[in-house]
């Protein structure tokens, strides 16, 4: 192994590190053991109020967020993300919503929650990625993500998207710039998420 290869190899893992710390901090979990999931989940207060469809939501409501499991995200080809890769990922998100939806309406601790919840880069209206997309068609309305820290947050966030992207997925890297890179926030009721997903739906 030449000298570079190992920098990066030791960089990834330090990032990778750095994310588990930070999951650890925010109390975020996995909630079922199929390695075709590729979302975690936290149970949260709202981070400020949000209005999508006739929903209102205050700060401090109960909301469950969810998170990419990026060591289960599927690998973006070298040539770029393909048509088969595209399938593949929203078969991935849709099996990830059924299984949360049956542990939602199986455990109580998710009664009182208001509404399904994210913020990511990847949800973003870049025509590289069809994130934004993908998640209207699962139902989902796609707010702008709102930093309590504004722009100076925004930048840190997004750097740490950009050294995910490096640790887990490098590939994904190629189709975007740093700087145009835009974070998003999605939202769904939760009774229509489950209406959706659950059992039955």
């Amino acid at each position: 192994m030449d000298n570079q290869s190992w920098v990066s190899k030791q960089l990834r893992a330090g990032i990778r590190l750095i994310d588990s710390l930070i999951r650890k901090s925010e109390g975020s979990y996995e909630y079922c053991a199929d390695p075709d999931c590729i979302l975690r989940i936290q149970l949260m207060p709202s981070p400020h109020h949000a209005t999508f469809g006739d929903r209102v939501i205050q700060p401090g409501d109960p909301v469950l967020a969810i998170h990419v499991w990026n060591e289960h995200m599927p690998q973006i080809p070298p040539g770029g993300a393909d048509l088969q890769w595209a399938i593949h990922l929203r078969r991935q998100v849709l099996n990830s919503f059924r299984q949360l939806a049956k542990v939602m309406q199986a455990d109580d601790r998710y009664a009182l929650v208001r509404a399904i919840y994210g913020a990511s880069v990847l949800f973003s209206s870049t025509n590289h990625t069809g994130g934004m997309r993908m998640m209207q068609s699962f139902g989902f309305t796609i707010l702008p993500c709102r930093n309590p820290l504004g722009k100076f947050g925004e930048f840190w966030e997004n750097l740490f998207s950009w050294w995910l992207m490096y640790a887990y997925n490098t590939a994904s890297m190629d189709s975007r710039e740093f700087w145009q890179l835009e974070r998003t926030e999605i939202w769904m009721d939760r009774d229509e998420f489950i209406q959706r997903y659950g059992v039955g739906g």
